[in-house]
């Protein structure tokens, strides 16, 4: 087996992945990197990809934060019920 090391873009942090040297050189020749390395993880197919390590793939696409940030439409509606969203009223003031 080869190593492959990786640094990560966002924290600096070094990986090493360990593939097979005939894999390596399908991968080049322009193979997908899950045919390329079926028995990877897919972290470490991504940290060979984009070298982001699973930590800051984790903090940058984490699924909680994004529910969070979502906006609450329910509070842009007023008193008399319009919905600038939906463009009507949707109670009877």
């Amino acid at each position: 087996m080869i190593s492959i090391f990786t640094t990560c873009p966002i924290c600096g942090h070094e990986n090493e992945i360990q593939v097979y040297p005939e894999d390596y050189l399908k991968w080049q020749a322009g193979a997908l990197v899950q045919d390329a390395f079926p028995y990877l993880s897919a972290d470490d197919r991504e940290m060979l990809i984009s070298g982001i390590c699973p930590d800051c793939w984790d903090k940058m696409f984490n699924d909680e934060e994004a529910e969070e940030d979502e906006p609450d439409f329910e509070d842009d509606v007023d008193e008399c019920g319009y919905d600038p969203y939906l463009g009507c009223y949707t109670e009877d003031c």
